[in-house]
């Protein structure tokens, strides 16, 4: 979802700002209703804190907490991917497994022809920019931002929600991996982070946006803001 910002005139009628676009998740209304405050992380909105920023780290520490990361880049890699998934990790990375981009975020590698790149948010256009240069034969990246809603779940109980919402045994997703499973009975691609804690992102179509948070309210525990996020080292 985005929203324009209408640019000031000045009085002469001379000079005009361009609008700046403001990009917001489909959950963003979910946020206000929480309480969330609100800052900005590249072109978008996204939930700072929503009460207290020393309860949210806590809860990612201790017992579990999720949070909305649909503000990340999203770039979908099809074909020959090989040459776009090192550029963007520094080395060869098998299906199934995920690992750090030079540039910040992630990559997931599905399979041998798809892979995600799930970036900063608003770093997917210099991004794609750098793999166009490559002009790589058989290989195709499409920026697919809008078309993703992203959640991070973390904490000491995080496989207690991941029992309750997979159809796969949690037991065989492992720190670094990725995978496609149905999570609480929608389509769902699963990035496992190697972190102090145990925690998995979570992407799921735009369309399932608001279903997949009010699923983590149900079965999970605090909501987290980018603020916590950040101070815990999520990336």
């Amino acid at each position: 979802m985005t929203e324009a910002i209408a640019g000031s005139r000045a009085s002469s009628g001379v000079h005009e700002s361009t609008p700046r676009p403001i990009m917001r998740s489909v959950v963003h209304r979910k946020h206000a209703e929480l309480g969330a405050q609100f800052e900005m992380r590249g072109s978008w909105s996204v939930p700072a804190v929503y009460a207290s920023i020393d309860a949210e780290i806590a809860a990612l520490r201790t017992t579990v907490g999720f949070a909305d990361i649909s503000a990340r880049g999203t770039l979908h890699l099809s074909g020959a991917v090989d040459g776009y998934v090192s550029s963007l990790t520094g080395a060869k990375l098998d299906p199934l497994y995920a690992a750090a981009a030079t540039s910040g975020g992630v990559v997931a590698r599905l399979a041998g022809d798809w892979a995600l790149a799930l970036l900063a948010p608003s770093a997917e256009g210099a991004v794609m920019a750098s793999l166009e240069q490559q002009q790589a034969d058989g290989a195709m990246a499409t920026d697919v931002t809008s078309a993703y809603s992203g959640f991070v779940v973390a904490g000491p109980r995080l496989d207690e929600l991941l029992v309750r919402t997979l159809t796969v045994d949690p037991a065989g997703l492992l720190p670094g991996r990725c995978a496609t499973a149905s999570w609480a009975r929608i389509p769902a691609i699963l990035v496992i982070k190697e972190s102090t804690v145990p925690a998995v992102e979570i992407y799921v179509s735009s369309d399932y946006g608001r279903y997949a948070w009010e699923r983590l309210q149900e079965f999970a525990g605090a909501p987290v803001g980018w603020r916590a996020l950040e101070a815990w080292g999520w990336t």
